[in-house]
Order: structure tokens, then sequence, then C-alpha cells
């Protein structure tokens, strides 16, 4: 039985979703944030990393709704987290971080990132060789262009990250949260679970399709794809 959330209370996180570039708030209690996490985790444990690796999340802080499920997922692993910006400021801590500590996934990176790392004379290529990367939408071309890097997609769906899985056929998001549709061929999400903010037919203007057919890794949660 589903525990219910007194929409009385006030929410333990803040964060936002995106709809046409424009932010929206969103808040969390942090058990819903945690309830994605073995859904995550499943995604996660299909690549066979060993426990104690490291895993730089590159997230903005007002993205922590989207992220927080993929940390937890990896401390459910053993694998040991790290985090930088989401920005070309924090370029130099996204290389430094990769390298010191000879991270074997990287989730999040952005066309910024790419753009940040360039500016500073790092060959993005080189640093991401011989890892698992989670590239957004617009970085994503590039890095799968890289050689010897384990290209991934991510990108925000709405309050929800969506990951690719190691067999690379749409991004998977929580079934058991998450109601997903493209009527008119948007991706449009609802809440099946108790949220401290309900979520009900939310048109996120995303473009793409919903698949709810099992995927070949055996996960039978919706696969997003975007055009």
């Amino acid at each position: 039985m589903t525990a219910m959330i007194d929409t009385a209370e006030h929410p333990d996180i803040i964060g936002r979703t995106l709809v046409e570039g424009r932010a929206e708030f969103y808040g969390a209690k942090r058990v819903e944030l945690d309830r994605s996490a073995g859904q995550v985790a499943r995604i996660l444990g299909g690549f066979h990393v060993e426990p104690g690796r490291y895993v730089l999340t590159v997230s903005l802080t007002q993205e922590v709704i989207q992220f927080a499920p993929f940390e937890q997922a990896c401390t459910l692993l053993g694998l040991i987290g790290a985090n930088a910006d989401a920005s070309p400021f924090d370029a130099a801590r996204v290389e430094s971080l990769v390298r010191q500590f000879d991270c074997a996934i990287v989730c999040g990176v952005d066309k910024a990132v790419l753009d940040g790392l360039q500016s500073i004379g790092h060959d993005a290529a080189r640093i991401f060789a011989g890892r698992i990367v989670w590239a957004r939408p617009d970085a994503f071309d590039a890095v799968a262009g890289m050689p010897d890097v384990t290209a991934r997609r991510c990108a925000e769906i709405g309050p929800v990250l969506g990951l690719e899985c190691r067999a690379a056929d749409g991004m998977h998001i929580d079934g058991r949260e998450w109601e997903a549709s493209a009527p008119e061929g948007t991706i449009v999400l609802s809440s099946r679970m108790a949220r401290i903010e309900p979520v009900e037919a939310f048109d996120t203007r995303l473009r793409g399709r919903v698949e709810t057919s099992p995927c070949s890794c055996g996960s039978p949660d919706p696969r997003i794809h975007l055009d």
C-alpha cells in the first residue's frame, strides 16, 4: 500500500521544471525522490560498474528534483558521488574531477560544459574516453561521436530525468511514479503516486513519442524518444 503524503506539509526540496525554456518552481518531499532511486539503480546496474568507483553528476542546483534520484541510486550501488555545475564556468572542475578520481560515469553533460572545456584548451574526447557519459540533447551527438566513449541520452522531462539504459532504446522514466503519453506529439506526464505537488496532464512541450513495450533490458518502464 502506498503511503499518502500530507499535502498541507511544506516540501523538503524546491527545484524547478522547464517549459519551453521558462522555469517554474516545483517542490517535492524527499521520500518522493527516493522512491525513484531504485528504478535508476536498475539502469545503472546494467553497466556493471564496480562499487567504490566515482560518478560525476553535472547539474545545476535548481535541477535537484531531476538529479536527486540519480545521486541516491549511486549511493545504493556503492558508488561515490561528485558534483560539478552544468556551466562553462565549472568546466575546469569537470576535467579535474574526472581526472583525479577516474570517474567511471559522468551524467548530465551539456553543450555549455563542452564549450567550457574547449574554451580552456581541454579535449573533451580525451577527458571522457573510457567512460559512460549521459549527455543532454544539445550535447549528445558530439559525445556520441567521441571515440571510446559509451554515450547515452539523458534529458529533463518536466520534473523527471529520463535516462537511457544499456540497450540505448529510449530514455526510461519510473513507470510506478509517472504515466507518460504523447497525444498531440508532445510528452505529457501525470503522477501516479501521492506527491506534495501532484502533476496532472502536464504538457512538457517536448516533441517526441512514448514507448510502453518492455525494453530489451527487461524494464517495463515507459521510454521517451525525443524528436
